[in-house]
C-alpha cells in the first residue's frame, strides 16, 4: 500500500513538472507586444530524438534534414506537430532550413498549418527573416495575409523585424499593407518609425 501511494505521489509530481515545462516553452501573446516568446528549438523531456524517433516536428526542431527525410520515408506524416502545435515546416521557417522546408513541401506538408497561437510557417519565416523559406512557402501557395489569433499577419511581423527583403517579398505576393490586427494597427503601425520601411509600405498602400 505504501509503495502504491508513493508511486501515485511521484506520478503527480512528474505530471505537474511537465505541465510547468510545457507552459514555459510558449509565453502567451500579450497586448503589450502582440508576440509570443519562442525558442528556436523545443527541448525534449527525457532525452533527444530517440525519445520520440517518429516525430517529424522534433527532427525539424533539431535541424536534422537527413532524419526528417528518413522519417517520412518510413511513413511518418510531414504534418507531425509537437506539444506546442508547431509542425516541421514551422521549425524550418524558424531556422531558415531550406532543405527541410523543401522536403516537407515536396511530400505534401500543409503549408498553412497553424500552431496553438495561430501562427503559420509564413508568420515565423517573416518574423525571423527566413526569406529563402518564405519563397518556398509562397511558391507553394501559402496564404500571404494569414492572421494569427490576434489578427497579426506575416507582413506586420516582417515590418516589426525591420527586414526589408521579407517585406518586399510579401508585397510582391500581394500582401495587404492596410490589414489590421486586433488593436487596429496595420503594417505601418508595426514598422516602429523606420523611415525606409514606412516609405516602402506607404508606396504599396498608394498603389493598391
Amino acid at each position: 500500500m505504501f509503495r502504491l501511494a508513493s508511486g501515485a505521489v511521484l506520478l503527480v509530481l512528474i505530471v505537474a513538472a511537465g505541465t510547468r515545462f510545457a507552459a514555459a516553452q510558449v509565453a502567451p501573446p500579450t497586448p503589450m507586444t502582440g508576440l509570443p516568446t519562442v525558442p528556436k528549438t523545443l527541448p525534449v523531456i527525457g532525452g533527444g530524438l530517440n525519445s520520440d524517433a517518429t516525430n517529424v516536428a522534433l527532427a525539424s526542431a533539431a535541424d536534422n534534414p537527413d532524419h526528417v527525410t528518413t522519417l517520412i520515408a518510413i511513413g511518418s506524416s510531414p504534418d507531425d506537430v509537437d506539444k506546442t502545435g508547431r509542425s516541421g515546416l514551422i521549425y524550418a521557417a524558424l531556422s531558415n532550413s531550406v532543405a527541410i522546408a523543401r522536403t516537407l513541401i515536396d511530400h505534401g506538408a500543409t503549408v498553412d498549418q497553424r500552431d496553438k497561437l495561430g501562427y503559420t510557417a509564413l508568420h515565423w519565416a517573416a518574423e525571423h527573416g527566413s526569406v529563402a523559406v518564405m519563397r518556398l512557402l509562397l511558391a507553394a501557395r501559402a496564404v500571404v495575409d494569414a492572421q494569427n489569433l490576434q489578427g497579426i499577419t506575416p507582413l506586420m511581423l516582417a515590418a516589426r523585424s525591420g527586414n526589408l527583403a521579407a517585406v518586399r517579398l510579401l508585397l510582391q505576393n500581394h500582401a495587404d499593407p492596410k490589414k489590421e490586427d486586433y488593436t487596429g494597427r496595420d503594417a505601418e503601425g508595426w514598422a516602429q518609425n523606420r523611415g525606409q520601411m514606412l516609405q516602402l509600405l506607404a508606396s504599396a498602400t498608394a498603389a493598391r
